[in-house]
C-alpha cells in the first residue's frame, strides 16, 4: 500500500513538471521505476514486468525517432509498465490513448480557441498526464484487487475499457 501511495505522489510531481516545463525528469522516472520494481516483486511479477518495460521502451524509441513521443514520456511509460502483468498492459495502453485524446482536445481548445496561438507555436501536450493516468488506474486496480483476493477479470480498469 505504501508503494502505491508513493507512486501516486511521484506521478503527481512528474505531471506537474510536465505541465509547467514540458519535461519529465530522469529522477522522476527513476523513482517511478524503483517503486514499480517494488510492486512487481511483491507479487512475483518482476521478470514479466521487466519484459513489459523493455517492450514499451523499444516501442517508445521508435515513437521518439519519429518525434511522436518525447523521451521522458517513453521512460515514464516504460517504468510504469514494470508494475503490470502482461494481461493488463493492453488496458493501460488503451487508457493512455483515451486520456491522451481527451488531453489533446483540452489543449486544442486552450491553444486555438482561448489563447489563439498559431499552429507550430504552441508548447505541445504534457503527455505525461495521459501516461500517468493510463497506467496508474490499472496498477491501482490490479494491486488493490490482489490485496483483496479478487481475480484479474474483475479489475476496475478492465471494466472501464470494456464499457468504452
Amino acid at each position: 500500500m505504501l508503494a502505491i501511495a508513493s507512486l501516486l505522489l511521484v506521478l503527481v510531481i512528474c505531471c506537474l513538471t510536465d505541465i509547467c516545463k514540458r519535461r519529465i525528469s530522469n529522477i522522476g522516472c527513476f523513482a517511478t521505476l524503483i517503486l514499480c520494481v517494488w510492486l512487481a516483486a511483491s507479487q512475483q511479477l518482476l521478470l514479466e514486468g521487466l519484459i513489459n518495460g523493455a517492450s514499451i521502451l523499444a516501442l517508445s524509441l521508435v515513437l521518439f525517432r519519429f518525434r511522436w513521443l518525447a523521451a521522458g514520456d517513453g521512460k515514464l511509460a516504460s517504468a510504469l509498465g514494470v508494475a503490470l502483468p502482461l494481461s493488463q498492459l493492453p488496458v493501460a495502453l488503451m487508457l493512455t490513448l483515451i486520456c491522451g485524446g481527451v488531453l489533446a482536445v483540452i489543449y486544442l481548445i486552450k491553444y486555438r480557441v482561448i489563447q489563439k496561438i498559431p499552429r507550430g507555436e504552441d508548447l505541445g501536450l504534457p503527455y505525461g498526464i495521459a501516461i500517468s493516468l493510463g497506467f496508474y488506474i490499472p496498477i491501482l486496480a490490479f494491486y488493490l484487487g490482489e490485496l483483496e483476493g479478487a481475480s484479474q477479470t474483475s479489475l476496475l480498469a478492465t471494466a472501464v475499457v470494456n464499457r468504452l
